[in-house]
């Protein structure tokens, strides 16, 4: 076995320090206390954990249960010095480049909602957390992990959290979109059950992919990602308001990307899925800031974060499908872009009505101006400047005689490849 790094006793040091002086004044380890106990819920370990391993460039993971010991697996980088000093820190992230942007570094932490003790092996490290000094790390004498890889492993406290763990693990088997908003995590095993997105190449356009599950590689997923885009002022105002960091402190976050998935229900995800579901025909990942249950999001009209990702999502789904519609791909092809076309019920008043009409509304103003009515020549026109005639027609009438006969104006008729659906949004 290995021994201790340099810079072990220095990271316990400061945090028995800390326990010492909150042990003293009772009401300065209070609001401690009642944060931890936020992160007491079993649903959210699993993602905490991969968001982790993502930002140390791990591409795979392995979660299981074994002699009643819940155990995480991952490939990516040991831990250094800084990353160490933030796990045995709480109530603020040393992290930049965000998953998400709240919940101030209380990822690791999550784990205690399945047991007392936390035990952590790395090809550096072999140390366990207890739930009574949960920031401070305690050195075991076990072998660290000579594979270098990292794990992690929690003896759970009852039956009762074992089975939450294990509907979250079949959540994630049915619910795998998650993975696909990951940096570099493509594959997960869970139990004997192995999730594996692959790329089938290049989706329609510049930062589009056309992803697959291995075990269902005739089910194909467009994803799409924006440029990076800085924060607005009002929205990092909000965030170091989530992330307890003084705002006159200067901390450089990077630009943040949004990503869409076509295919898929219109659910809003932080990586794991929310229980905000809209109308939309596209799911969505951002850093949202999420309500305290960790449940929702924030309503949008009073978080300018949310309100600015959200407008950035419309704008990022109808830039696609310009984009897809002025590619020089067939038209039968470029007649499935209308897929991203909102169209959604500005007068619901729900959360999920608020998002999904905030995206709405942005999307319209991208392409407002803009030609996008696809027609059967290859053509695009603006709205108003072409007509939809019914499939049989197009069975019984040469293409190029069809306008001049059935329209008054003469207008070019739209693909008759634009499924039904995408006409009666296209009408809309």
């Amino acid at each position: 076995m290995k021994g201790q790094p340099a810079f072990f006793e220095r990271v316990r040091k400061n945090a028995s320090d800390e326990w010492d002086l909150l042990e003293q004044k009772p009401r300065l380890a209070g609001p401690w206390h009642q944060l931890f106990k936020q992160v007491q819920s079993p649903r959210h370990v699993l993602s905490e954990l991969l968001q982790n391993a993502d930002d140390v460039g791990a591409t795979d993971a392995w979660v299981r249960i074994e002699n009643d010991k819940f155990v995480f697996e991952h490939n990516g980088d040991d831990f250094t010095e800084e990353h160490f000093d933030s796990l045995c820190s709480f109530g603020f992230s040393n992290k930049r480049d965000m998953h998400t942007i709240g919940f101030r570094g209380i990822g690791f932490k999550s784990t205690f909602s399945i047991g007392n003790t936390v035990e952590l092996y790395t090809p550096t490290l072999s140390v366990k957390f207890n739930n009574k000094r949960f920031t401070e790390p305690v050195w075991i004498d076990k072998s660290s992990t000579a594979d270098g890889k990292t794990l992690i492993r929690v003896a759970i406290s009852d039956r009762h959290r074992q089975q939450e763990i294990e509907k979250n693990f079949k959540e994630w088997l049915q619910n795998p979109i998650s993975l696909l908003f990951f940096k570099h995590i493509r594959r997960l095993k869970i139990g004997e059950e192995k999730l594996f997105w692959q790329t089938q190449g290049q989706g329609p356009v510049e930062r589009t992919e056309i992803m697959s599950l291995k075990s269902d590689p005739g089910k194909a997923y467009i994803l799409a990602h924006s440029e990076p885009e800085p924060f607005p002022a009002e929205a990092l105002e909000e965030i170091k308001e989530e992330r307890l960091i003084v705002i006159h402190q200067e901390i450089d976050f990077p630009p943040c990307r949004i990503g869409i998935v076509l295919g898929t229900k219109g659910r809003l995800y932080v990586v794991l899925p929310t229980g905000v579901e809209t109308e939309l025909p596209f799911a969505c990942n951002a850093p949202f800031i999420q309500d305290p249950a960790r449940i929702k999001i924030k309503d949008p009209e009073i978080s300018p974060t949310n309100r600015w990702l959200l407008e950035r999502t419309g704008s990022l789904g109808a830039s696609v499908m310009l984009k897809w519609l002025n590619s020089s791909d067939t038209v039968e092809n470029k007649s499935r872009a209308y897929d991203l076309l909102t169209d959604v019920d500005r007068e619901n008043n729900s959360l999920e009505g608020v998002c999904a009409a905030k995206v709405e509304v942005s999307f319209d103003s991208v392409i407002e101006n803009e030609k996008f009515l696809l027609t059967e020549t290859d053509e695009l026109k603006k709205s108003g400047q072409s007509v939809i005639i019914p499939d049989e027609i197009f069975y019984v009438w040469p293409t190029e005689n069809i306008s001049e006969i059935f329209d008054e104006l003469k207008r070019p008729s739209v693909s008759h490849h634009i499924s039904n659906s995408n006409k009666n949004k296209l009408v809309k």
